[in-house]
């Protein structure tokens, strides 16, 4: 009702009484209740007699009189404050609190100015939306509405919430405004109130909010109003956040376990490391391989932070993991430092460095170190540099292990020179490249001349260090590009790529060949040489493998001209070779085939007897004369069909004495059976029995412990020689012994128990030195002697005192003594005169088809 003229009292009274809804009439001057009708009285829980007449202010609540005695008339007057609808608090007497809803006008009444109050009841609203309000202040969201320029209507829920007390701080005001530096907060708003649900995660002020909004429609005529709810997600997005950088950083770390798996090259291992820790970790990475690291930092990576400790100084002493928390910044470019260090930028600033090793702590193969300025490091941070750090180590270990046993497969451990089968992948792809440009590769066969004597007298570690020189000297000789390696024992290689002709080969191989000639100091001052067969590469010799057979071939041409020789591989060595290669062949057949001779030589005693023959072998040469043993047993050296003729040898020799003994097991002598000189005492040997049967095995056959079982095995186990009065005897090399006595020895012993006689050939070395008592095996028969001691004996009076002093000491230690190429009637009366026991050579008596009994 709105201010009027002057109303008639009786009129206005009889109103007043009639309505049915509480009203009062209030002076405002004084401010007293001029008139209260019968619901308001109720309201108030009082009469008319107790609330007329008095000031208003002592009917409201205490706590609300204040507020209320805050409004001046004055304004209310003046229409500068709004009284239309106000809540107030009354108190009745019996000290409940009535919470009234208000609504005034100006009157006039009898002249006074006056507020017509009409008063409703709403305590069960208030509360009811008091206890909604505790649920909404008491529920983890944030509810709100907004009208259509943005103000906040209404709010509510939990006080901690930032969106509710921002929105009861702008209560009355638009959000436009109060989020205008949350462009995302104001997009959402918009949105809605073009009548679009949204629903979005946003960030404000360090906390994380699910935001719903929903459009409202408006009443008729009214625009729409957009309601919302906000929670907070804060902890739910950091654990978010964390699971994702830790499910990042397990795929980057098993990405990288399956790389450091495949990769071979370390080089990219190292890269892929520093990638992973640079996107995972958000710093400057930089891998320092090999140690120490701290020598190696940049002066710009030095930390300027004193707490970060002793890790942080790149002279401090090596820590494996200083300081634990990491401060570093974010999209930083890893490097990766194989020696030296790298040059940083005056202008970057200061950062805390850690270093992490790689590999064992005490001789990491890298450190990994970090720099970086921005975000505090976590310790899962530091655990996930450590994983990357041990992937890194493991793969780097293996990729050496794998590289050692390349190097190892692929070269000599001894000298380190590539083996046969690094030259020989080399030497094919050499003839590929030459293939292509035109142009030829050779190869260089080198033989050590005397090595196995440097073995044999200086020991094996001597043999090593001769070795490892001549690696040196080989490199130093040969071009640069040429590759140098070690095919077997004292046999090297070398291949030169883009040789013009042989001579240029030839020349080359010469360079070696001195390079080789000085002496080389051992335990002694020793002198070796080599032997050098040089190969080009052709049409007819296109394949890496022919390429070194004709090498070798060369060079066993040049071990037969004598020491320091090289040999090229032309016509004349492939004819040469070739021939060889059939005389191999043939012997070959011959020996399986049978189709070797057994013929025998004579040996007389002293006074004239034969008492012994040598089982020889001879070969019928399909295209030759029969040839001997000194013309076929380098043949069989070659073929290596030396111990198949010592075998075949043994077998035969006792299968020949089985076959011509007699019934009565005696053998006797015709006087053509052998040719010796007219002498009464010699002729009459010609009528006696030979004793014994000499069999003399080569060195390369008794050196082989099995083969040596083998011999001894059919020696001792045949009853045939000895069931008709004959004794076999063994020949073996005086080398053998020198080698290694024990083992030589040992046999001598073993033959002797079983019945078979010994003797050692001296023709390398001198028995006086080797026949001591202490050191003389005690089954040994007795000693042969070579030619070298028995030529020019007869007119060298220094000839005459060797021998005879070989025969007297031989005697004294009761070993009867052999002369063999005694080939002349003076030399055979020399050694008789000298008491040598036993002869043989064509003075004696020439080789027999047939065993001469």
């Amino acid at each position: 009702m709105s201010e009027s003229e002057p109303h008639s009292g009786l009129g206005f009274s009889d109103l007043f009484d009639l309505l049915r809804v509480g009203l009062t009439l209030t002076s405002i001057d004084d401010g007293r209740v001029r008139r209260a009708n019968e619901f308001a009285c109720q309201l108030l829980g009082r009469d008319a007699r107790e609330v007329v007449g008095r000031d208003w202010h002592e009917l409201v609540d205490p706590m609300q009189v204040d507020e209320l005695r805050a409004i001046d008339p004055g304004d209310v007057l003046a229409g500068r404050l709004d009284w239309r609808q106000r809540t107030i608090r009354f108190v009745r007497p019996d000290g409940q609190v009535t919470h009234v809803l208000a609504c005034g006008s100006r009157v006039i009444i009898d002249g006074d100015r006056c507020f017509l109050s009409q008063i409703q009841d709403i305590t069960e609203l208030v509360a009811t939306h008091r206890q909604l309000q505790l649920v909404l202040d008491n529920t983890p969201v944030s509810v709100f509405l907004l009208d259509h320029d943005g103000r906040v209507l209404t709010s509510g829920g939990a006080a901690h919430q930032l969106p509710a007390a921002m929105l009861r701080q702008v209560t009355g005001s638009s959000v436009f405004t109060a989020f205008r530096d949350h462009p995302a907060v104001l997009a959402m708003v918009r949105r809605s109130l073009r009548g679009e649900r949204v629903h979005e995660v946003l960030s404000a002020g360090g906390h994380w909010y699910d935001v719903h909004l929903v459009p409202v429609p408006g009443a008729a005529a009214q625009r729409p109003s957009v309601a919302g709810v906000a929670s907070d997600v804060t902890e739910l997005e950091r654990a978010s956040a964390e699971l994702r950088v830790r499910t990042n950083r397990q795929t980057a770390l098993a990405d990288l376990a399956q790389q450091a798996l495949e990769v071979a090259d370390e080089d990219v291992l190292w890269d892929r490391g520093t990638r992973t820790l640079t996107e995972q970790i958000g710093a400057e990475v930089m891998i320092v391989r090999g140690r120490p690291a701290s020598d190696r930092i940049p002066a710009a990576w030095a930390a300027s932070d004193d707490s970060a400790g002793v890790g942080a100084d790149p002279s401090a002493p090596y820590n494996p993991m200083v300081p634990a928390h990491l401060n570093g910044g974010d999209g930083l470019q890893g490097r990766v430092l194989s020696d030296g260090g790298v040059t940083t930028p005056a202008t970057e600033p200061p950062c805390t460095v850690v270093r992490v090793p790689v590999g064992p702590a005490d001789e990491p193969v890298a450190t990994i170190c970090l720099r970086g300025a921005g975000r505090r490091r976590t310790s899962d941070d530091a655990a996930f540099i450590r994983s990357v750090s041990a992937i890194l180590g493991s793969a780097v270990l293996r990729i050496h292990m794998e590289q050692d046993t390349r190097f190892r497969s692929l070269h000599d451990p001894l000298t380190g020179l590539p083996n046969r089968a690094a030259l020989l992948d080399a030497l094919r792809r050499s003839l590929s490249r030459t293939g292509r440009n035109q142009t030829r590769t050779g190869v260089l066969f080198v033989d050590l001349d005397g090595f196995k004597a440097v073995n044999d007298t200086l020991g094996h570690q001597a043999g090593d260090k001769l070795l490892t020189t001549v690696a040196t000297r080989l490199r130093h000789a040969v071009r640069p590009g040429d590759v140098a390696g070690r095919l077997a024992g004292d046999e090297f290689a070398v291949l030169c790529e883009g040789i013009g002709s042989l001579d240029d080969l030839q020349a080359i191989g010469e360079r070696v060949i001195q390079a080789l000639e000085p002496t080389v100091e051992l335990r002694r001052p020793v002198n070796v040489s080599a032997s050098v067969g040089a190969a080009l590469s052709g049409p007819d010799l296109a394949d890496a493998e022919a390429l070194i057979t004709a090498a070798d071939v060369a060079m066993y041409e040049a071990k037969r001209q004598g020491r320091g020789c090289l040999v090229r591989y032309d016509e004349p060595v492939r004819a040469t070779h070739a021939a060889r290669l059939r005389n191999v062949t043939a012997l070959q057949h011959a020996l399986g085939e049978r189709r070797l001779d057994l013929q025998f030589l004579p040996i007389a005693r002293q006074t004239g007897p034969i008492v012994a023959v040598e089982a020889i072998p001879c070969w019928p040469h399909p295209a030759r004369h029969a040839l001997a043993p000194e013309d076929f047993e380098p043949i069989a050296v070659d073929a290596g069909l030396s111990s198949d003729l010592d075998l075949w040898l043994v077998d035969n020799a006792i299968r020949y004495a089985h076959d011509a003994a007699g019934p009565d097991g005696q053998t006797p002598m015709t006087a053509s059976t052998v040719t010796i000189r007219d002498d009464k005492r010699w002729d009459e040997g010609r009528k006696a029995s030979p004793k014994e049967i000499w069999i003399r095995l080569s060195a390369h056959s008794f050196s082989d412990p099995d083969l040596r079982r083998r011999i001894i095995a059919r020696a001792t186990g045949s009853t045939t020689v000895a069931g008709h009065g004959l004794t076999l005897c063994i020949v073996i090399p005086d080398k053998l012994r020198a080698e290694d006595h024990r083992e030589i020895d040992a046999a001598i012993d073993q033959l002797a128990d079983a019945g078979v006689a010994v003797r050692l050939d001296y023709a390398e070395t001198t028995p006086l030195g080797a026949m001591t008592p202490d050191h003389l095996p005690s089954g040994l028969h007795g000693v042969s002697l070579s030619e070298q001691y028995v030529h020019s004996v007869d007119h060298s009076d220094a000839t005459a005192a060797v021998l005879a002093g070989i025969v007297c000491f031989a005697h004294l230690l009761h070993l009867d003594v052999a002369a063999r190429g005694v080939d002349t009637p003076s030399e055979l009366d020399a050694i008789r005169a000298l008491d040598c026991d036993l002869a043989q050579g064509a003075a004696v008596g020439q080789a027999l088809p047939m065993p001469p009994w």
